[in-house]
This record gives C-alpha cells, sequence and structure tokens, in this order.
C-alpha cells in the first residue's frame, strides 16, 4: 500500500481516538479485525497459515499481524506514527496457552540446570506481562527452542514471500494479555492526542 493509505488510516485512527472512549473497540476493530497494511488480503493469510502450521495453532484464532504492518504506522511510543516502511517490522502475536506454557517450563528447566543467560531478568519481566520475548529466551545449543524459532522466522523473509521486511513474533498467554497490551499503546495515543 502507499504512504497516503498510511495517511488514511492514522487520520481514521485518531479520529476514533477522539470519537470513540472505548480503548478495547479500537483494539478489536483496527489492530487485531480488518485489513493488513504491509501485505495483501491473500498473503496476510498466507502468512498466518505459515505460523500455524509451524506450531500447530488455528489460523484465525490464534495468530495475529500486530503494529505498523497491521496499521499502516507505529503506535509504539518511540516510533508513535511513524509510517510503515522498507526498514520496518512485520509484528506477529501468537496467542497460544500451549505454547506459552511449553516455553515456559523449558525455560524454567534451563534457568534450574544454572546455564549462563544474560537475558533472563527481562525475560521474567516481560513474562509477568503475560508475554514471551524471544529475543530474550536462552540461546546456543543448550536451548534448542530458540535457534529453531529463529530459523523458522529467518526462513519466511529470506523467501521475500511477503516483501523484504524482518518477520518477528512474540508468545501471548490468552487474548487477554495482547488485548491489554494493545490497550495501553492505544490509551497512550489517547493521552498524547488529549494533551495536544
Amino acid at each position: 500500500m502507499t504512504k497516503e493509505e498510511a495517511d488514511r488510516r492514522l487520520e481514521k485512527f485518531k479520529d476514533a481516538l477522539s470519537s470513540d472512549f472505548s480503548d478495547r473497540r479500537i483494539v478489536d476493530a483496527h489492530i487485531l479485525h480488518g485489513a493488513c497494511f504491509a501485505v495483501s488480503e491473500d498473503d496476510h493469510y498466507s502468512l498466518k497459515e505459515e505460523i500455524a502450521n509451524e506450531f500447530s495453532l488455528k489460523v484465525h484464532q490464534d495468530i495475529f499481524v500486530v503494529g505498523s504492518a497491521k496499521l499502516g504506522f507505529s503506535i509504539s511510543p518511540t516510533k508513535r506514527y511513524r509510517i510503515f516502511g522498507d526498514t520496518s517490522d512485520i509484528d506477529v502475536a501468537i496467542v497460544s496457552h500451549d505454547l506459552y506454557e511449553k516455553v515456559w517450563h523449558e525455560t524454567h528447566e534451563y534457568m534450574e540446570s544454572g546455564a549462563y543467560w544474560p537475558d533472563r531478568r527481562q525475560f521474567e519481566k516481560y513474562l509477568a506481562w503475560g508475554w514471551i520475548r524471544p529475543d530474550k529466551l536462552p540461546r546456543g545449543v543448550s536451548f534448542e527452542f530458540t535457534e529453531a524459532w529463529w530459523e523458522f522466522f529467518r526462513s519466511i523473509q529470506v523467501s521475500r514471500r511477503y516483501g523484504p521486511y524482518k518477520i518477528a513474533a512474540a508468545i501471548y498467554h490468552d487474548m487477554t494479555f495482547l488485548t491489554k497490551y494493545q490497550m495501553n499503546s492505544v490509551a497512550a495515543c489517547r493521552n498524547i492526542a488529549g494533551d495536544q
């Protein structure tokens, strides 16, 4: 899509902030559902299907493209309203209690082994918020999940089926945590708009 389309989507989002006082409704309407900016409707489905097949998940229930790839602009505090571009990532939220628990148990065993894990505290911080950031997982041959995860997402990027973008994903325990995280970002945008 074009920059003009991203600008149009941004104005529509800002209008929603001023007219719709439900952060949950804005998240549902603009972030979790509807057309994806960065890829076509067919590619949007194919990307979600590819991820769902890799992790034995459901396409429509467990996989969500989020962030600037979905909206056409970022609502992250450090990049607020930056338009999606060639250096942007396609961010994916995977919502799966089972996958989350699997990774959580594996990281617990790794921690108990006493192995070196420089990002442990950061990992624990996100875990408390109900999501797993794979870039904070242990690395190396003694923690196989991390290498398999990155290899899978690298293979999608290298294929360039969905453009030249890096594809990154996080795992959420359930929809409540994903929705609350997105609602916090929407609320921050609303607060900024209210201050202007």
